[in-house]
């Protein structure tokens, strides 16, 4: 097992998931922007400090869920203040941006790390992103697709032409080309679709989960994603040595769990009010008939969270004494996920709130897995 840290920059300050008096914020906290980015780069020089395997960073945008709307830059200030980790956005919202910028973006950031680079890709969730940035969302799968086909392209040929439903241009050389050879590991975001799974394991991508242990394969079995992709990563030849599961948890050690959860309640409640705010526009509309690429967003926890409540809230987190962190890793563990990452800033966490956390989580339960 390998352990990450995973900072998502939530600030907590304008609580705009409350505007509709639907709920009472049970968490009245204020951060700054420049608070925020601070201790996540704090958070990100402890990690390497207590052994860590990788630092990762969110991208979102118009939203107190995230502030991380320039995730690249983010890691080039990682890579800059540590040596040994690995680094990569958790993810790389891929129909956002143009593909070969993204590919010379990510390649810079491999060079700068020395090799460090993981590169997650996703396609992103939130309607309200796609609609400021005028694109449809229902076009986010074969948009990752083919922002996919192009950076890969980048990085490993010297010269090519493209012509793809999005993207068309003439033969271009472009530079730079990664460290890695013949390109960064890649880990594709997967939560909610089992044609997501397909995807992944085609192009023979790692799995970048949150929460998708708790998703079923398909309405009438309860077979989660995570147990779909490493079956047909199995069946199509891949032996088990060479999967990558990585699944991201909500995580907080403390000496007791009574304290885990006294500090801990408050922030994910916060943040999940937060997480239905920012799902219900595509819940509505996948209850009316559905939204091309995220149909299975309707059996969302968020949205109903008697399903969440079924499988119990270690299906989303890791939070209390260091022996009932343990046991939910191992637990992760037995379902093939080969990475565990750590959410540590939930409900706008600060870093001298999370710093004993980390060192209890890297003295009492990392060295159990090594």
């Amino acid at each position: 097992m390998k352990f990450g840290c995973f900072f998502v920059g939530q600030r907590p300050q304008l609580h705009e998931q409350y505007a509709d008096e639907r709920k009472v914020n049970p968490n009245p906290v204020r951060r700054t922007d420049v608070e925020v980015y601070e201790d996540i780069l704090k958070g990100a020089v402890l990690a390497e400090e207590l052994g860590f395997d990788s630092v990762w960073v969110a991208e979102h945008a118009f939203s107190e869920h995230s502030i991380v709307s320039s995730p690249h830059s983010m890691l080039a200030a990682i890579a800059a203040k540590t040596e040994r980790v690995n680094i990569g956005v958790a993810c790389t919202i891929v129909p956002w941006h143009s593909p070969l910028r993204m590919a010379q973006d990510l390649a810079t950031l491999d060079i700068i790390s020395k090799g460090r680079l993981i590169v997650g890709a996703g396609r992103g969730y939130q309607k309200r992103e796609f609609d400021i940035y005028g694109l449809d969302i229902t076009e986010s799968r074969e948009r990752l697709v083919e922002g996919m086909d192009i950076a890969i392209r980048a990085w490993t040929e010297e010269r090519f032409s493209y012509d793809g439903q999005f993207n068309s241009f003439p033969e271009v050389m472009v530079l730079p080309k990664p460290v890695q050879s013949p390109h960064p590991p890649i880990w594709m975001a997967v939560t909610h679709s089992p044609e997501s799974v397909d995807i992944a394991v085609k192009n023979r991508w790692g799995l970048f989960t949150v929460g998708s242990s708790f998703f079923p394969a398909s309405p009438e079995s309860d077979q989660d994603l995570i147990n779909l992709y490493y079956t047909k990563m199995r069946d199509s030849g891949v032996a088990s040595e060479d999967i990558t599961v990585a699944a991201v948890r909500n995580m907080f050690v403390a000496e007791s769990e009574e304290e885990a959860l006294e500090i801990m309640t408050p922030r994910l409640q916060w943040a999940g009010d937060m997480g239905e705010f920012l799902r219900r526009p595509l819940a509505v509309l996948a209850n009316a008939g559905g939204v091309k690429g995220y149909e299975n967003y309707v059996n969302d926890p968020f949205i109903k969270p008697d399903l969440l409540e079924k499988r119990g809230p270690e299906s989303m987190s890791a939070i209390g004494n260091p022996a009932k962190v343990n046991e939910t890793v191992r637990d992760l563990e037995s379902r093939h996920v080969t990475d565990f990452l750590s959410y540590m800033d939930a409900g706008g966490l600060s870093f001298d709130e999370i710093e004993g956390s980390m060192r209890l989580f890297a003295e009492k339960v990392m060295p159990n897995f090594k």
